[in-house]
């Protein structure tokens, strides 16, 4: 029993000793051997790993640039939605506003429903646009419709003036629009045209131009 209690501290010496010479010999040792051929693989790990997050990435890239978002997008019908009109008060008298008291306009050569603002005037002139029936606010004695166009907005209609707003209003009750080119006038609560000329005398105007 005490031979076996001496020998037990000198094995456990033994084996510290060994391992530290194991060590040694990994930290030293030809770079084709040991440690040397466990850090090349991974090294090889870790380029696969990097190789693995760039296309996944790549892949996340590609998923945010969807075409069909994208052209979801650029085909979302062009104007400002509202849920319907009201009137207000100003100076040109009462008019028509979007439900948010955005003051809404029509053109001398767009009535009848006739949808002649398109492109690049439907970005300055804004169709007012509505999803299914507009609400109609008190105030409002009109025929009020609505009209398909060609991007499929519904644009609200009154008295067969289809409703815009200009970009350059910044709040509601502006009306910077009014006479805008002698051809954008506010709606008034009855449909009409505030101020505007009689659409014949712009006809006879335009073939004498002609």
């Amino acid at each position: 029993m005490k031979l076996r209690s001496r020998l037990l501290p000198l094995l456990a010496a033994g084996a510290l000793v060994a391992a530290a010479c194991a060590d040694d010999e990994a930290l030293t040792g030809d770079p084709d051997e040991g440690v040397a051929e466990v850090d090349e693989d991974v090294d090889a790990e870790e380029e696969i790993d990097d190789d693995v997050v760039e296309d996944e990435a790549t892949e996340d890239e590609e998923a945010d640039d969807d075409p069909a978002e994208d052209a979801a997008g650029a085909d979302a019908p062009i104007g400002v939605t509202t849920t319907g009109i009201e009137v207000a008060d100003a100076d040109l008298g009462a008019h028509i506003v979007t439900a948010e008291g955005m003051t809404t306009y029509g053109a001398i050569d767009q009535l009848d429903a006739d949808l002649v603002c398109v492109g690049d005037c439907a970005q300055v002139w804004q169709p007012v646009l509505v999803d299914g029936e507009p609400e109609v606010g008190d105030g409002v004695d009109a025929e009020v419709t609505t009209v398909e166009r060609e991007d499929g907005g519904l644009q609200i209609v009154v008295n067969g003036s289809p409703l815009h707003t200009f970009v350059v209003d910044a709040e509601a009750g502006d009306v910077r629009g009014q006479a805008s080119a002698d051809r954008w006038f506010v709606v008034s609560a009855t449909g009409e045209l505030v101020d505007a000329p009689d659409p014949e005398d712009v006809d006879e105007a335009g073939e004498e131009d002609a």
